[in-house]
């Protein structure tokens, strides 16, 4: 069952860039990759899905959001490799794979397939993938256990899983938004320390944890390791367009309605201008930590 935290996410991801016309969806999409695609790329090279792959592979990108994933496969893979190759981009939220499908027709890629599909439950044919990936889900996923079951299923036996969690220490873009917040002139709650796994299961935003989970769920060749991710923001309101989404989860779920009452048309103003002050009118970096684990169904 989906918690408090995760339906709100599941509302606004459900009104994710509605009625954009072909421009605005490319800015959407090139803002929303300045965090997605370097971890997305990272973890690719993890699976073996680089420059040095040379046969084809079929690919299922669960959780696909806008194509970060698919986008990286188109720079990285060789063109008569993908050409031989399937790839199934699938997503819980139907909007977001419109999306993908209508980036798909714009760029011309070939030979991805895209599904609206809950990754807990596929209700894909058995052992029909040499790869599955998953780029920042699995600490959003209801049950992840349940994730972990239906890729084992899907995998072909010695078959790759992947996929990218933020670490239980991350902050990103959680500074400037807390200051932003302590600096209102009335009560604006925000988590401290922030739930980085709104499903509530902490083990997915740590090393140890993740090994567990996957050894338990069957896997070998785990490999999982910490890294770093830096994203630069031009300025304030770059800063405020990025992370509208996350402000509104964030009063949306822990704001009383006096709170939201008060921010009504004033809370953006209030950001651009705090921002402005704390970094000087410049562009500052933004640093994440984020975990990238692969591992393999047994032969």
């Amino acid at each position: 069952m989906a918690s408090a935290h995760q339906k709100e996410l599941q509302k606004l991801f459900a009104n994710f860039s509605n009625g954009l016309d072909n421009e605005g969806l490319a800015k959407f999409i090139n803002d929303s990759e300045l965090i997605m695609r370097s971890p997305a790329r990272i973890l690719l090279a993890r699976m073996g899905l680089d420059k040095s792959v040379t046969a084809p592979f079929r690919l299922l990108d669960n959780a696909c959001g806008v194509g970060p994933t698919a986008a990286e496969l188109q720079d990285q893979v060789d063109a008569q490799v993908l050409a031989g190759s399937k790839i199934l981009c699938a997503d819980f939220n139907a909007n977001l794979v419109d999306i993908l499908q209508r980036r798909i027709v714009m760029n011309g890629w070939p030979n991805i397939e895209t599904a609206a599909l809950d990754a807990q439950n596929s209700g894909l044919p058995d052992a029909s993938f040499s790869h599955i990936s998953i780029n920042f889900a699995m600490h959003l996923i209801p049950n992840p256990q349940a994730v972990l079951r239906d890729t084992m299923r899907l995998l072909q036996p010695g078959g790759t899983f992947g996929f990218t969690v933020w670490h239980k220490d991350n902050e990103g873009w959680l500074p400037d938004m807390r200051s932003c917040f302590e600096a209102l002139p009335f009560e604006a709650p925000f988590p401290n320390p922030f739930p980085m796994a709104p499903h509530g299961q902490l083990q997915w935003t740590e090393e140890v944890g993740i090994e567990k989970e996957l050894r338990d769920g069957g896997f070998q060749k785990i490999e999982i390791n910490t890294m770093t991710h830096i994203v630069h923001v031009d300025n304030a309101e770059h800063y405020l367009k990025l992370f509208d989404m996350m402000k509104h989860w964030v009063v949306n779920t822990y704001w009383s309605e006096e709170s939201k009452e008060k921010a009504n048309g004033v809370l953006d103003e209030h950001i651009v201008r705090h921002l402005k002050d704390k970094h000087k009118n410049q562009g500052w970096d933004l640093t994440w930590k984020m975990i990238v684990a692969t591992c393999q169904k047994p032969m």
